[in-house]
């Protein structure tokens, strides 16, 4: 008598309900920093490294099914690629999100895509440093769904500590803020000398993730490239006062207290703002603003912190 044996099953949704879901991943690929000197100029031979590997994780998420075979086939409503090439590091870091509606999840669309986009990275750099490795290729977060939201314990704490990597002023309200050595920041007031000090928005913050995000989704390009080719991003262009990296600022809820080098406390006390001068400027939209609650000076290359809810 023959046994019917079930080795793999497809797990049955029908009787879920459909929620908009959404999920992150991350890889980094490392490299020779000479290898990294080339991505960011340019001058590989099989061309624009970035480019063609944002467009393969877009691809590779939207043929998941066919990759995983137990995948569901999903509608997704939104993918995005984008990469971190730290200064002075030996690694690109890849983030994907997969986003849409359905009755399962996207965490492995999210995955592929961080996958495909690291294995295009090595194709077009492997006639220069096949030594190249691929690793901690992870889901970050998801949400959505009965099991509603999950973060990666790392992603819990890598989002305490940044650096300043520009201050800007200007003594004008209207336009860009020009970035200086340093600034003189004053309790309850703002920076010593800016246009906007002494308001109920103190202080602005905008971080360069935000910048680098923005300019990938509208150029579809790398923005180290776009230095390298002449095309300026200068910190202080969207009227922030302070520019910063290593902290997902939107994220911050009010109360949260913000410490540069060693003196300086800030209190988060609003996240965006309306705005409505024509032209287009990232702070109303992803910037944040506190007030002064220690003053002190602050520059290029100080240390930040995120503390404690008060």
């Amino acid at each position: 008598m023959s046994e019917s044996i079930e080795r793999v099953r497809m797990v049955d949704v029908t009787q879920k309900a459909e929620t908009e879901r959404q999920a992150v991943a991350k890889a980094k690929i490392k490299m020779k920093p000479a290898t990294l000197e080339l991505i960011r100029r340019g001058k590989l031979a099989k061309g624009d490294v970035l480019t063609v590997a944002q467009t393969a994780g877009i691809m590779a998420a939207k043929e998941t099914p066919r990759l995983i075979p137990l995948c569901h086939p999903l509608l997704l409503t939104n993918v995005a690629v984008e990469f971190h090439l730290p200064e002075n590091a030996d690694f690109i870091e890849i983030t994907a999100s997969a986003k849409g509606v359905g009755k399962t999840g996207f965490e492995m669309e999210a995955l592929v895509a961080v996958s495909a986009a690291a294995l295009n990275i090595y194709d077009m750099c492997k006639g220069v440093d096949k030594g190249m490795t691929i690793e901690e290729v992870r889901l970050v977060k998801k949400s959505g769904g009965k099991s509603g939201t999950y973060i990666a314990e790392e992603s819990k704490g890598n989002s305490k500590h940044g650096k300043i990597i520009a201050v800007c002023l200007s003594q004008e309200r209207e336009g860009p803020k020009k970035p200086v050595n340093q600034g003189l920041l004053k309790e309850d007031y703002g920076f010593v000398g800016d246009a906007h000090a002494g308001s109920e928005r103190q202080v602005s913050l905008l971080a360069r993730e935000t910048i680098n995000k923005m300019l990938l989704a509208l150029e579809g390009v790398n923005p180290d490239r776009m230095r390298s080719q002449g095309i300026k991003i200068n910190p202080g262009d969207s009227a922030e006062n302070l520019v910063t990296e290593g902290v997902d600022l939107i994220s911050l809820p009010i109360g949260t207290r913000i410490c540069i080098g060693e003196d300086v406390i800030l209190e988060v006390t609003q996240i965006g703002k309306a705005f409505h001068r024509p032209g287009f400027y990232l702070l109303p939209l992803e910037g944040i603003f506190a007030r002064v609650v220690h003053g002190g000076t602050v520059k290029a290359g100080d240390n930040l912190v995120i503390d404690d809810i008060r």
